[in-house]
């Protein structure tokens, strides 16, 4: 295991560190130095260059670096599908106020924006993306349904004064006639994000005027009060209407594809994502806006996400596994003085100590000076985990311990095969396969990773 140093981010939306940020406690566990008065948003472990990872006993040298000297660290099949770099990016949010109104590019659409803009788009990657609740957590994600839509219209009239009559018409039409609602439903989204900004703030404090003289109100009512309260007069406090209203427990979690709309709104979580720092934005944010971008580039689905609430994989342990090849995210929950094995995952890891105290011992079969094989855990501690390592947790006997740890997701390894016991036996070439991850076929069943003959 290499022991890792990580960077926070002080994004102004994050939580003080003197209230109840975890990203900020993470970051003192760790032993670096915390300002009080500052906002602690996100803690980032990987390897994209806005934040890379560094190794703890070598500070000047990034995680990045060290994978170009042991490039076998992240195993033959991610090497061939990702190249040499971590494909996901991990990170823990410590939300106060709401992020902006965002999606994340497609691969085809991130490769062009960084091309025409990489000030501002600065990789050509895509972002597929899963947060899991650690607190309660509240987000705005995709869009209703064009029934709930139009009765939104219908009951606001300054959500229709904003989008327009024909705008309007149109979506009560296609509720009407089930065609058109795709079409309807782009005109009135861009209409409302590309309004002139006078209208909307006129319209948003009449609004928020009429709310506050309600006795009763609705989720989305006083998510929008609030809204109004952090970004006074801001389209994104129309657009809440638009998207739907998810509050997630601890323990469940939703996933999000390319080209969907979001805005996460309150709480923490973990998050993990294809290595990419590309948000396109258009509302809830004094950052940059390519409103015209994100409304061509949406996919315009409608319904709520789907939740995960995690798959029991072995005791201890649970798995989130979104549909995406990058990455999926366990859960191990040891009560103290217990123990788990968390096996040899053929791809490499990333582990984070979220609390309590421990001991791990790693077996791999790669060797280098900067790995640990066996070492104390404590909250805050993060690591590197190379391809093909297990590892046994031990809880200590006075605190149980959370651990989160982040893996390519288990279907890039489906198309491996296994070279039965009785063929590695019997065919003297199987013996000169060299596996990608360091490994030999011999008489035990092997799983081979993209063999070369050597």
């Amino acid at each position: 295991m290499l022991r890792l140093k990580c960077p926070s981010q002080n994004y102004a939306w994050g939580r003080l560190a003197r209230s109840d940020s975890e990203v900020a406690a993470l970051t003192a566990a760790a032993g670096t130095k915390v300002d009080h008065e500052k906002p602690y948003a996100e803690l980032w472990m990987g390897t994209h260059p806005s934040g890379e990872a560094m190794l703890a006993a070598n500070p000047t040298v990034s995680l990045q670096d060290w994978l170009e000297q042991h490039p076998q660290a992240l195993g033959a099949t991610v090497l061939q599908t990702f190249g040499l770099k971590l494909p996901f990016l991990f990170k823990v949010l410590s939300v106060e106020t709401a992020l902006s109104i965002q999606s994340h590019p497609d691969k085809e659409l991130a490769e062009r924006l960084h091309a025409e803009q990489p000030h501002i788009y600065k990789d050509n990657n895509h972002k597929p993306e899963m947060a899991l609740a650690i607190t309660d957590f509240e987000a705005l994600c995709g869009f209703v349904s064009i029934q709930d839509l139009s009765e939104a219209l219908l009951a606001t009239p300054e959500l229709s004064a904003v989008v327009g009559q024909q705008q309007a018409d149109a979506i009560h039409s296609s509720c009407k006639t089930s065609t058109g609602a795709e079409a309807a439903l782009r005109q009135a989204f861009t209409s409302l994000m590309t309004a002139e900004p006078n209208s909307v703030a006129e319209q948003v404090e009449i609004l928020d005027d009429r709310l506050q003289q309600q006795q009763k109100l609705t989720p989305k009512e006083k998510l929008i009060m609030r809204l109004h309260q952090q970004y006074p007069h801001d389209v994104g406090v129309l657009a809440v209407f638009f998207l739907n209203l998810v509050v997630l427990k601890p323990g469940e979690a939703i996933y999000l594809a390319a080209n969907e709309p979001h805005a996460y709104v309150s709480g923490q979580l973990i998050e993990c994502m294809a290595t990419s720092d590309n948000v396109i934005r258009a509302g809830l944010t004094p950052k940059l806006r390519d409103t015209g971008v994100l409304c061509d580039s949406l996919t315009y689905n409608q319904g709520p996400p789907v939740m995960l609430h995690g798959d029991s994989v072995q005791e201890y342990t649970t798995l989130y596994s979104p549909p995406f090849d990058e990455f999926e995210v366990y859960k191990v929950s040891l009560p103290k003085s217990a123990n788990t094995i968390v096996p040899a995952n053929k791809g490499p890891t990333l582990m984070l100590v979220m609390r309590g105290r421990g001991n791990v011992l790693a077996t791999s079969a790669l060797k280098d000076s900067a790995l640990e094989q066996e070492t104390g855990i404590s909250k805050g501690d993060i690591f590197f985990v190379p391809s093909c390592t297990a590892l046994d947790v031990a809880a200590g006997p006075s605190q149980d311990i959370e651990l989160w740890i982040a893996a390519c997701n288990s279907r890039l390894f489906a198309a491996e095969f296994v070279i039965p016991d009785g063929i590695a036996n019997s065919h003297k070439a199987v013996n000169g396969l060299q596996l990608g991850n360091g490994l030999t076929a011999s008489s035990d069943n092997v799983v081979v990773q993209s063999a070369i003959v050597v």
